[in-house]
């Protein structure tokens, strides 16, 4: 017979063999038979409610043990089983499975039928299982044990310094049982010290260079309360006299504040028409004291900068120095009071409580170009610190841009800071560490 010929034969086996399977299970997946007797028979292939007919030959299974069913590709099942001294597993043959269940029904007199495949079980001795564990390790050290010595006897000077390597740094479990309660101890003593999340989460807000806030305000008001800019004796200190609203010359109305050149303060103190809004010409004034502080920055005795901001009330400077200044090193007695530094971080500090004020006075919408031109920073860095603060940045609208006098152009690329609710701080970035090179 030619070689040609047995391949054929193969080949149609082969195919024949894989018809036969393909009828089967056409003969498995029928939803509808018939018995016999003409009654008819529904056949359910529901895998959720699947029964199983389970083999177990040669055991009695204890009516304690609790069976897992699982279900793989197709019609491929596994069961696991457990009781307290032993452990039952199975899986079934798809090619076998032609047993079905009947459930009878005598209110109705029909039969239902449902697939059951048949699984082949077998049992394990959980003592024997563990001490099959060990002897598998105790042979894994042996065989260890064998290559090491063979390594040592004809192994070259590389591997024997990488046998010597493994052992030196090989830890006994056995001889690290007796010192198990002494080094739990020391673990628990060392990290006893260690802050915990909530720790963490405060030490990160007390971080930020912002004012204190609310985060479930329920009004823009109360994200940055009014007294946590500055103090009520701060507040109450801030003396605006009434003939301010009658002087309708602008630089006139600013005589009395730290600075007077400010246009960002100038242009909302000539608006102020009544009395109703004197609490926000009080605002103008503080802020004007920041823009005066920020500006003087490095004026380190108190009684210069009282000079330069124009003889503010000593209260107001009082509480300028407590927030933003630090005491100079090698002071001592009343020179504390009177020498202090501004560090740059006390600086990003200044400038937050600044726009926060700010987002009062303008109902919560600022121009990031106005503040930015008026104290010289970069915008970039302006807009940073209005997010601190939780502001969104964002293109002014076509409303705002009639408002300002703005063209296309100018409008293109003029940013506004606003605050909203729900309010939410930003998550503070990781610092990554810098990779050095070698």
């Amino acid at each position: 017979m030619s070689e040609a010929v047995q391949n054929e034969k193969k080949r149609k086996h082969r195919k024949e063999k894989k018809e036969r399977k393909e009828k089967d299970k056409k003969e498995k997946k029928e939803k509808k038979h018939k018995v016999s007797s003409g009654e008819g028979v529904d056949v359910q292939f529901n895998e959720s409610l699947t029964p199983f007919l389970g083999m177990f030959p040669g055991v009695t299974v204890p009516e304690d043990a609790t069976f897992q069913a699982y279900k793989h590709k197709d019609t491929k099942y596994a069961i696991h089983g457990e009781t307290e001294r032993m452990e039952f597993d199975g899986t079934n043959d798809p090619d076998e499975d032609l047993y079905y269940v009947g459930l009878y029904d005598p209110a109705t007199g029909s039969v239902e039928l449902m697939h059951a495949p048949i699984i082949n079980t077998s049992r394990t001795i959980k003592a024997q299982k563990k001490r099959q564990i060990v002897d598998k390790k105790q042979i894994n050290v042996q065989n260890r044990l064998q290559r090491n010595a063979l390594g040592e006897a004809f192994g070259t000077k590389k591997a024997k310094k990488a046998i010597d390597d493994l052992e030196r740094n090989q830890i006994d479990a056995e001889k690290l049982e007796s010192y198990t309660d002494s080094i739990v101890d020391n673990i628990k003593a060392l990290t006893s010290s260690l802050p915990t999340a909530d720790d963490v989460a405060k030490q990160q807000s007390e971080d930020r260079p912002i004012p204190p806030c609310k985060e479930d305000a329920a009004t823009a008001d109360e994200i940055y309360p009014l007294f946590g800019l500055l103090g009520a004796s701060e507040y109450k200190a801030i003396r605006i006299p009434a003939s301010i609203l009658r002087e309708k010359n602008v630089e006139k109305r600013v005589q009395h504040f730290p600075v007077k050149t400010s246009s960002y303060i100038n242009t909302r103190v000539g608006r102020i028409a009544n009395e109703e809004q004197l609490p926000k010409l009080k605002l103008l004034y503080y802020a004007a004291l920041l823009i005066g502080f920020y500006e003087n920055r490095r004026v380190s005795n108190k009684r210069m900068l009282i000079s330069k901001l124009n003889h503010p009330p000593e209260i107001l400077v009082d509480g300028l120095i407590e927030r933003f200044g630090e005491s100079k090193a090698g002071r001592v007695g009343k020179e504390i009071e009177h020498s202090f530094t501004v560090t740059p971080k006390n600086e990003d500090k200044l400038l937050c409580y600044l726009f926060a004020t700010c987002l009062r006075i303008d109902e919560y919408t600022v121009e990031i170009p106005v503040l930015a031109s008026e104290l010289s920073i970069r915008p970039m860095k302006v807009q940073e610190l209005f997010k601190a603060l939780g502001c969104k940045i964002k293109l002014c609208t076509a409303g705002q841009k009639e408002a300002l006098g703005l063209s296309s152009a100018e409008a293109a690329n003029y940013k506004m800071a606003a605050l909203s609710l729900p309010f939410k701080l930003p998550e503070i970035a990781r610092r990554k560490r810098a990779s050095t090179r070698r």
